[in-house]
């Protein structure tokens, strides 16, 4: 008996010990996780921003530059560089000049690629610890779950992605916009501790620093602020009547003031310090600033912009953001942040969340308001209320998967894991050119630029295709390209970039987005009206939709329009489409000019010669020009395949050529070994003797 009582105390201490040992067990592994998920995170989100520059303008470039410059001279004037006013992309972007030159690095004289590149990384850096700290604020507001899948959402969001890849203003304005209403939230709803009203008060600074649309923040920041004292005052009003009432409210309104002071004074004190320009002149500063933006506003852009198949360079009006925005979303994030608005509704969530999803969705809203008061329009303007949507998508996302999955952690593991996994099948294969990406659930990238919803190729993508192409290219570094967005083209091209304003040149570049909102069309119109139907020598696509054309210049060759049609092959690398001579009759001293009409079949290495002999009906010599196509200026390397080319021969018929019927003889050989090419044409000539005979003038008797 006693055996049996201490078998079984024993087999309890057993189960007590498993038991404890799975707890402990579960909770270091929830230590991991939640040690190790910021850093994959912050990895996620960092890699496709930094990895490749895919910015199509160096404007900020050209300014961070100049702001280092002032920086270092102690011009603190000239640390205003533009109304945007950008500093904190500057600072970002200037770093690693002003590093290099201080270990005495020659950064002026590194490629300007790598330039930006490094350029990029700062930026990229500020946006992926952003995302990072988000994961923790959304998760003070929600739970880690939820947290997790809307900044994974966000970390792996194509259009977000895509204006990090720039040193632009855009992407970093959003995320501290994001993170000062957090920051917000946080405080009123969670933790009052005024850490976080001091964060908020920093980060809006910030944004406004980046971007001066980001003072939208100021009466954001008041209507929170508002919805807070509200619901705090309603909540007291269900315990407590009268002067109890009045009573538990006053420290909730001492408290407010106090936010409030405190969160300008911060963002004041930060404008202040980090902006030099506003140490020596703070009023023309703030005249520059907001005035410029006053401008911006009210103006529409220098550019015309492209909507609903039109061109316009007036206001595109109040649908274009509701249009515009949601095909710059996931099918993802759109199908999560309608799920968000079912959770809005749903009792069971806590007061507290249901008051941040709707302060959520007024800053969709009211942002959005806020942009379309203004006459100029890009749907990247909306990516911080786009940030809003991504976020509320993870919070509909996991609350619903948890309502369908109930009981099952395991299920709703691998149905949140799923839905990441699409998120990043959809943008990462993308990369760089993350800009391509249309949202799938409204039809894709062929249904929205198809339909003409927008132009696309919002930055530049293509360019760099094209210009890998071009770079292939015998002797690149000597050609001459004439594109339409060529400052943007040329630091990707080894050759000559020049602006497109006619056909002079070895190659013409059109671009989509030029092309669709008839940018500076007065300079390239004719030109493209005389290429458009033509083959291209290449095509840049994205989703079986080109971006960018790139055409060989050069006459218009087609069989129809040539004198003397032929079927000849010369090899198997070129074909004679035909030729042309003048005069029809000629006398002895004077001169002939044969023009051959050729099309290359592939590409070849060899440099081959070109003969041209003119010859009697006895197969005598009275006439010759060998060389090189076109003066030497084109040779046979150069050649495309499918590129059909004009090649011109003079030569003076000789003085002792007798009146008659004569023919060009015509073909190729290889200088060094003086071997021709065989000839395969309709004719009593054996292949092997490599030339086609060509019935040629009538000369005429001298007098």
């Amino acid at each position: 008996m006693l055996k049996v009582v201490s078998t079984e105390v024993s087999a309890a201490d057993d189960s007590k010990i498993d038991e404890d040992r799975s707890q402990y067990q579960m909770l270091n592994d929830r230590r991991i996780t939640h040690l190790l998920l910021p850093i994959i995170l912050f990895f996620t989100a960092f890699l496709p921003r930094a990895i490749e520059f895919g910015g199509s303008t160096t404007i900020w470039h050209i300014r961070a530059s100049d702001f280092v410059d002032a920086l270092k001279s102690g011009n603190w004037e000239a640390t205003l560089q533009a109304p945007h006013p950008g500093v904190i992309v500057m600072w970002l972007a200037g770093f690693p000049k002003l590093a290099a030159e201080l270990v005495g690095v020659d950064y002026a004289g590194l490629p300007f690629l790598n330039r930006l590149s490094l350029e990029l990384i700062p930026l990229a850096l500020a946006i992926s610890a952003s995302i990072v700290v988000a994961y923790f604020l959304i998760a003070q507001l929600f739970d880690f779950q939820i947290a997790a899948v809307a900044t994974f959402l966000l970390a792996l969001d194509p259009y977000h992605i895509s204006l990090s890849k720039a040193i632009h203003v855009d992407a970093l304005a959003s995320v501290f916009m994001m993170l000062s209403a957090l920051f917000m939230w946080v405080f009123m709803w969670k933790r009052r501790r005024w850490r976080f009203i001091l964060l908020s008060g920093l980060f809006a600074s910030l944004g406004i620093l980046t971007k001066t649309p980001a003072i939208f923040l100021i009466p954001y920041f008041f209507l929170c602020l508002g919805v807070w004292l509200l619901s705090e005052w309603m909540a007291i009003g269900k315990n407590d009547k009268g002067a109890n009432r009045w009573s538990a409210i006053k420290p909730l309104i001492r408290d407010a003031i106090l936010a409030a002071g405190l969160w300008i004074a911060v963002l004041v004190a930060v404008y202040i310090l980090l902006w030099p320009s506003m140490w020596v002149q703070p009023v023309d500063t703030l005249e520059v600033t907001f005035g410029g933006s006053a401008y911006y506003r009210d103006t529409p852009h220098e550019n015309p912009i492209f909507f609903l198949g039109e061109s316009l360079d007036v206001d595109p009006g109040p649908l274009y953001y509701p249009l515009t925005t949601p095909i710059k979303m996931t099918a993802v994030t759109s199908i999560g942040f309608i799920l968000s608005l079912i959770v809005l509704f749903q009792r069971r969530i806590p007061k507290s969340q249901r008051l941040v999803i709707l302060l959520g969705i007024a800053f969709i809203f009211f942002f959005m308001v806020m942009m379309t008061l203004g006459e100029k329009k890009f749907t990247r303007y909306m990516l911080p209320a786009m940030q809003f949507a991504i976020i509320l998508a993870g919070v509909g996302w996991v609350t619903i998967l948890r309502q369908v999955t109930k009981d099952r952690p395991r299920l709703l593991q691998l149905s949140l894991l799923l839905i990441l996994i699409v998120q990043a099948a959809v943008s990462l294969p993308r990369h760089p050119y993350y800009g391509t990406h249309y949202n799938y659930l409204l039809g894709g990238p062929k249904m929205v630029l198809g339909q003409e919803i927008v132009s696309g190729q919002e930055k530049g993508e293509g360019l760099k295709i094209a210009a890998e192409y071009l770079n292939t290219l015998p002797m690149a570094p000597r050609l001459k390209v004439g594109a339409q967005s060529w400052l943007s083209f040329h630091f990707y091209f080894d050759g000559q970039t020049v602006p497109l304003t006619g056909d002079n040149v070895d190659y013409v570049l059109f671009t989509r987005s030029w092309l669709k909102r008839n940018i500076q069309s007065h300079q390239w119109r004719q030109v493209w009206e005389t290429y458009k139907d033509r083959q291209p020598a290449y095509v840049a696509s994205f989703d079986g939709i080109p971006y960018v054309w790139v055409y060989k210049t050069g006459p218009d060759i087609k069989v129809e329009n040539i004198e003397h049609p032929t079927e000849a092959k010369i090899g198997d690398q070129f074909s004679l489409l035909g030729y042309d001579f003048s005069p029809a009759e000629v006398k002895p001293g004077e001169l002939v000019t044969l023009t051959l009409y050729w099309e290359s079949l592939q590409e070849t290495a060899a440099d081959y010669t070109v003969f041209t002999h003119l010859l009697d009906s006895d197969d005598n010599l009275y006439g010759q020009n060998d060389g090189q196509p076109q003066a030497g200026m084109y040779p046979t390397y150069l050649w495309s395949a499918g590129e059909r080319i004009a090649d011109s021969y003079d030569f003076i018929v000789d003085e002792s050529a007798t009146a008659g019927e004569y023919n060009f003889a015509v073909g190729m050989y290889q200088l060094q070994t003086l071997e021709r090419l065989p000839v395969f044409a309709d004719q009593d000539i054996p292949p092997s003797e490599g030339r086609l005979l060509l019935p040629g003038p009538t000369i005429l008797t001298a007098e």
